[in-house]
């Protein structure tokens, strides 16, 4: 792959002399050429339009995708302050960027995913191709991917933007333009080989369930009774509004998928967002459709920390066997992997996933509020999990 990648970040909290300081760490990575293609990660305390304009004055009409996250990760950076930016700028042979904007995603998810994927349809490159998506958190990913995969069937990876763990509101970046409730999308295509792994570090505990009450993303009940007493089960003791914070951070909802190389569980997970004392429900950010069968799920600080590694041992271990050497890793961790369960720890969890990998190879990343990537063949929206995209 021909692809050189330099990545520069920034913490001041001024939003235009934060892209001069990114940007600048990027020309000097790259050299005097200007990049093809740039991605702007950062969280939300920023006026954007200023990070953009700086971005603009430095590398000209450049195009440019991205969004706001609950923090950044990048080589020896894991930063979830108010004011963290990540730049990364591509120079390519033989690979392509292409991105797009999808302004409707959250109140017409399905119709924005065709129109989107009749877009990528239409282009003709040749090659290995994939898919990074950057939806408004609030978007249903389930009927996005559908849309899209309407017209073209490919690879997704990414996740949805965000803000600090408010869940109130999120930016998306296309070229010069701040969008709200949005997804932006980049078909990256040309020479290239790509390689996907998904961890989670949480094991289910009790027996397998049905959902057998449910309306959209909000579960009802589980085998006929409220859904709020089984995750109490699970928790270890009822949940209350005093303790419902821990409850998020460590319960969530399995769906089991078939064996994968690339995915190191038997379950799929969904994160539970809000318990309603009154009902006994369950709020999720994606449908579970009624009769859809369940394990409840729980992750400890430890099993977090030590699945990255893992799965990050395993995809060297496969790039190893076909002499395969990295040249970019992009990491898309749930926000719930960050300090609000790992606490301090964060920071070694970050240096426990690079340390299997040379320090040579470029890295992008942020703390998402939902990843995306394949598991075999099929596109996913996953909770509390660590991906890894390794590029050669």
């Amino acid at each position: 792959m021909k692809l050189a990648a330099g990545v520069g970040t920034s913490t001041n909290d001024n939003g235009y002399e934060a892209g001069l300081e990114a940007t600048t760490e990027v020309a000097k990575q790259l050299g005097s050429q200007n990049p093809d293609f740039v991605f702007i990660f950062s969280t939300i305390d920023y006026e954007h339009e200023d990070l953009l304009e700086a971005v603009s004055e430095t590398f000209g009409d450049v195009p440019i995708s991205g969004a706001t996250f609950e923090g950044i990760i990048g080589r020896g950076i894991a930063d979830e302050s108010m004011y963290a930016v990540q730049v990364i700028g591509f120079k390519c042979e033989n690979v392509n960027f292409y991105n797009f904007s999808c302004t409707n995603s959250v109140d017409n998810p399905g119709i924005a995913g065709e129109h989107l994927g009749r877009q990528i349809e239409a282009i003709e490159d040749l090659g290995n191709r994939v898919l990074f998506l950057f939806p408004d958190f609030k978007t249903n990913a389930t009927s996005f991917f559908r849309g899209v995969e309407k017209h073209s069937k490919l690879p997704f990876i990414g996740g949805m933007s965000g803000d600090n763990l408010n869940f109130q509101q999120s930016y998306q970046f296309h070229n010069g333009q701040v969008h709200e409730n949005s997804c932006n999308g980049v078909l990256m295509v040309g020479e290239f080989e790509r390689k996907t792994i998904v961890t989670h570090g949480s094991e289910p505990v009790g027996k397998q369930r049905v959902v057998t009450k449910a309306k959209n993303n909000i579960i009802y009940e589980i085998d006929g009774q409220p859904a709020l007493d089984f995750a109490s089960e699970s928790f270890g003791e009822p949940i209350t509004p005093e303790i419902v914070g821990s409850a998020v951070a460590l319960v969530g909802i399995g769906i089991e998928v078939k064996s994968s190389s690339n995915f190191l569980s038997p379950y799929v997970l969904r994160a539970i967002h809000k318990f309603d004392f009154e009902n006994k429900s369950c709020t999720l950010p994606a449908v579970i459709p009624e009769g859809t069968k369940i394990r409840f799920m729980r992750r400890d600080q430890q099993g977090v920390l030590n699945s990255g590694r893992i799965g990050a041992a395993k995809i060297m271990a496969d790039l190893a066997s076909i002499a395969a050497i990295p040249k970019m890793v992009c990491q898309f961790d749930c926000a719930g992997r960050g300090k609000s369960i790992v606490g301090e720890d964060v920071y070694k969890g970050m240096e426990m996933v690079q340390a299997e990998f040379d320090g040579a190879v470029s890295w992008m990343g942020s703390f998402t509020f939902g990843e995306i990537s394949p598991i075999e063949k099929h596109n996913y929206f996953h909770n509390f999990t660590a991906t890894l995209a390794v590029f050669y």
